[in-house]
């Protein structure tokens, strides 16, 4: 898996994210970057909270475990997610539909 790399308990996500989506989901994988459509505009940092609640969710992890390494302002982002064990593989082929809190 290229979009995504483990070091210990963390593992870092290349993502391409689609703001202003009719639903929230994560995958498939395409062009080396893991696809993720959340509702939120691109404004204000609300599509950036939207896909880290996003990712703690589907990771199972809190948000503080999920931290935007490069991309703030950019639709191609690199996330740390620490201490998941979920498999991100489980993303790779298909789509996850995610329910938002």
């Amino acid at each position: 898996m290229t979009w995504c790399t483990r070091s210990g308990d963390a593992m870092t996500l290349e993502l391409k994210v689609f703001p202003k989506s009719p639903r929230c989901r994560i995958g498939p994988v395409e062009g080396g970057r893991l696809q993720v459509r959340v509702h939120a505009p691109p404004e204000d940092g609300e599509a950036n909270a939207a896909v880290v609640a996003l990712l703690a969710k589907a990771f199972d992890v809190p948000r503080s475990a999920v931290a935007i390494l490069v991309g703030q302002t950019s639709r191609l982002k690199s996330i740390r997610i620490t201490g998941s064990a979920v498999d991100p593989g489980s993303f790779e082929k298909g789509t996850v539909d995610v329910k938002s809190k």
